[in-house]
């Protein structure tokens, strides 16, 4: 009598082991690749500006700016001015220290705690700052034109600067006037700062101690990136990927950002005299140089500042420059339409995460003849192994006839042994795309979809829908015809396990669109084994009557 393997015999131990050894080296890259030392570029606080002084810069990260080789200010010697803009949308201050912004808070938009979203902590070096090169800091002296506009003149060594702000609040869009006359002789450049934004707060807070339990395999990282549009063509890197200059020189900008995946910064260029060079010199600090040609002329720069949500559809419609700011990865062309998909069915129910079935739904219809395609090309081949088995054993001394004996059997019986693999590599760029798509939008911030899943961009408070998930992937497997050995079957087991271990964290909706998929699946297994028990049924009674 045949002794009953045991479930942990040796090829199952080893393809076991071979599966943690894989998430091992995938987790040591991603924390290679997104250490975490990496901040994030929002500070969210209750409060006001009180707060916002007390999370200010660090002493570390005071020593690391003074090795900037920008024109950083060492001593001020006028004090500092602030004026206040406030609108339903956006509230923040203009300092007269290079009408730079400082304390911004998005009105409308509050963290997971219902905090206030606060951004630029107080530094020496302020967003969107202008300097004058060579070491030229520039104090204003302001003035309210109207409502939503704001000018300033400063002077330095016979140099006349004229900086115009006009705020359009409803697009998170400072429009930027910048007039340089006199003597330019004395310059070389004209300096606009883009400063990283500083991270703060409980909410990040939980997101680092997730992170830090669970490893960046189940949590991907919130990271800050970097972007920009220039003559080189189009570059979006982690910020800590970034090298010291003079590595990272761009010319002839058109669009600089830097972000994190749902709120960010961004420069665009109008109608400058002169296209800027970019130069970002460590995690902390970048800036745009205009180089003055002619001194014998007025200078003049013209550019917009966006500071807001990583709105896709906001940034498609006002900021075409800045669609590739929201990294959509390998195949973002089909990311960004399933989205564009996405908000159609948004339009029509009203809630994401009804959305997002109704999507996961179309993608399954719009995948069914693939599926089946795969479906029949694994039964064949099941049907025609016992006959290759035999071929096998008949020339198992002579592997050339063997070979050529199973290329005729399969061309007789239409079978490919590929049949069942590519329709399912097919698929993965549409999941990749998809997996992006949810994972980078703006929209499912702290979007409700029913009950207890009331952020589709963060985890299931409760974990209902990735056990769900592993539960369905589990049933799916018990029922569906495999064509494998019983070690890759007991192993295939393990899958439904790691898979919710890997979603548990990952946000809901991710979740939701894997949940849905899989019942999809389910449900398409349980018809098809229906049918197929029905046409053996029929052949059983035909043979039975001849």
């Amino acid at each position: 009598m045949k002794e009953k393997e045991s479930f942990m015999d040796k090829n199952t131990l080893i393809t076991v082991a071979l599966v943690f050894v894989m998430w091992f080296c995938w987790d040591s890259y991603m924390r290679k690749k997104y250490p975490a030392k990496n901040k994030g570029p929002l500070v969210s606080q209750e409060k006001g500006e009180k707060e916002t002084k007390e999370n200010s810069p660090d002493v570390e990260k005071k020593e690391e700016q003074k090795k900037l080789s920008i024109p950083v200010q060492k001593s001020l010697k006028r004090e500092e001015k602030l004026f206040a803009f406030k609108s339903e949308k956006l509230n923040f201050h203009i300092s007269s220290q290079g009408m730079g912004f400082k304390n911004l808070n998005l009105n409308q938009i509050s963290d997971r705690k219902g905090k206030s979203i606060w951004l630029f902590s107080e530094d020496k070096n302020l967003p969107f700052e202008t300097r004058l090169a060579p070491q030229a800091p520039l104090f204003f002296e302001i003035e309210k034109k109207s409502e939503f506009s704001w000018k300033g003149r400063a002077l330095w060594n016979k140099v006349e600067v004229v900086k115009t702000l006009t705020i359009d609040p409803g697009l998170f869009l400072i429009q930027t006037e910048i007039q340089v006359k006199g003597d330019l002789k004395n310059i070389s450049n004209v300096y606009t700062l883009m400063n990283q934004m500083e991270e703060k707060g409980e909410e990040k807070e939980e997101e680092k101690k997730i992170q830090d339990r669970f490893s960046s395999l189940f949590v991907p990282p919130d990271f800050l990136s970097f972007f920009v549009s220039s003559a080189q063509g189009f570059e979006q890197l982690p910020l800590d990927k970034m090298e010291p200059q003079p590595q990272n020189i761009f010319s002839s900008v058109k669009a600089v950002a830097i972000g994190s995946k749902y709120f960010g910064q961004a420069w665009i260029e109008n109608k400058s005299d002169v296209l800027p060079q970019f130069i970002f010199n460590n995690t902390q600090l970048g800036f745009l140089h205009h180089s003055v040609l002619n001194p014998k002329k007025d200078f003049n720069i013209s550019y917009k500042a966006f500071i807001g949500p990583k709105d896709f559809s906001l940034l498609k419609k006002e900021y075409p420059s800045l669609v590739r700011w929201v990294d959509f990865g390998w195949f973002g062309f089909l990311s960004r339409f399933i989205l564009e998909v996405l908000q159609l069915f948004y339009a029509l129910v009203g809630n994401w995460g009804f959305s997002i079935i109704l999507l996961t739904v179309l993608v399954r219809l719009a995948l069914l003849p693939l599926i089946l395609s795969s479906h029949r090309s694994m039964e064949v081949m099941q049907a025609v192994q016992p006959e290759i088995k035999k071929v096998r054993e008949k020339f198992k001394k002579d592997p050339q006839r063997m070979n050529q004996e199973i290329m005729a059997l399969m061309k007789t019986h239409r079978a490919n042994p590929l049949g069942g693999c590519l329709p399912l590599l097919l698929q993965i760029p549409v999941f990749w795309s998809l997996w992006k798509a949810l994972s980078n939008s703006y929209s499912l911030y702290r979007s409700p979809f029913v009950f207890w899943v009331q952020d589709l961009s963060w985890k299931d408070p409760y974990y209902v829908l990735p056990v769900l998930m592993g539960v369905f992937m589990f049933i799916q497997q018990k029922i569906s015809p495999v064509n494998m050995s019983k070690e890759m079957v007991r192993a295939m087991q393990i899958m439904p396990v790691f898979m919710v271990f890997f979603m548990i964290n990952l946000p809901s909706g991710l979740v939701l669109y894997m949940l849905v998929s899989t019942l999809f699946g389910l449900i398409q297994q349980v018809y098809l084994n229906k049918k197929k028990k029905g046409l053996t049924k029929v052949t059983t009674e035909k043979e039975t009557k001849k």
